[in-house]
């Protein structure tokens, strides 16, 4: 789990269709070590992981991605303490215990990562 640890949620809101978390990341993390030395970013795993751990958040349970769809790495994110990280979630059930997700993730106007994959939630 990275939350509490590579990066912490300031806030989480929900509009007419998609939660919005702004996130800040931990600039002190030791992954920055070595991705990359002295030219920190925010590895592309990492960014996966952040957009399923607000998934979770808001389903309130665990959640296995098993079918990524469009996966596009935009922008790099450069780690900073002033750097502030939207994250929006859309979520849909599809049946039983499988949804689809639309993840993104933006830094200012910019979009850095955008995720389309489904999932089964493990209840």
């Amino acid at each position: 789990m990275l939350l509490d640890n590579y990066f912490y949620i300031e806030k989480q809101e929900k509009d007419e269709e998609d939660f919005l978390f702004l996130v800040r990341l931990n600039t002190e993390h030791p992954i920055f070590n070595g991705h990359f030395p002295g030219n920190p970013i925010s590895p592309g795993v990492c960014n996966i992981q952040m957009i399923k751990e607000c998934a979770e958040r808001i389903m309130g349970c665990q959640l296995t991605l098993d079918n990524i769809k469009q996966c596009k790495f935009s922008n790099l994110i450069i780690p900073s303490s002033e750097l502030r990280i939207t994250i929006s979630i859309r979520l849909q059930q599809i049946e039983g215990d499988r949804i689809k997700l639309h993840g993104i993730i933006s830094t200012g106007d910019i979009k850095n990562t955008e995720l389309k994959a489904e999932g089964k939630m493990i209840l």
